[in-house]
């Protein structure tokens, strides 16, 4: 009997558990490309509202064995948004870097939501390594 009950208690709490109202919608995704000595990371929102903020993050992890120059403009991740009026002005060139092993450069950058709909999220690199990610789809309510 007391089995029973036990049992009974928890597929309750488990059923109020699984019934619990989400304050904001986490949907995130990572994208990732990978060449022989860099990998390229961006993780972002899947689904926004307007009037939200974008917020978006990018990494670029060295993991070649010796040291190496970059050449790169500022910043060496670069953002744009559709669903977004705003736009950047980036310095193109004049920046070299030198990766050690195991290095990690991180950008992040916000943008205000204000259009409706599937939109990209456009991730360039002005830098002499080639990596290229597809668009990244949002979905703004």
């Amino acid at each position: 009997m007391s089995n029973n009950i036990l049992m009974l208690v928890l597929v309750v709490s488990m059923i109020f558990a699984g019934c619990s109202p989400k304050e904001k919608n986490e949907d995130t995704i990572t994208e990732r490309v990978v060449t022989s000595d860099f990998v390229l990371e961006v993780t972002t929102p899947t689904v926004l509202s307007t009037g939200e903020t974008l917020k978006v993050k990018g990494t670029l992890k060295y993991t070649g064995i010796k040291p190496v120059e970059v050449s790169h403009g500022e910043p060496i991740i670069r953002f744009s948004f559709s669903g977004s009026d705003e736009e950047r002005n980036y310095k193109d060139v004049g920046y070299v870097t030198e990766f050690k092993s195991g290095q990690v450069v991180e950008v992040e950058d916000e943008f205000m939501v204000t259009k409706k709909g599937k939109q990209n999220l456009i991730v360039d690199m002005t830098a002499d390594i080639s990596m290229t990610m597809n668009p990244i789809e949002i979905l703004v309510k």
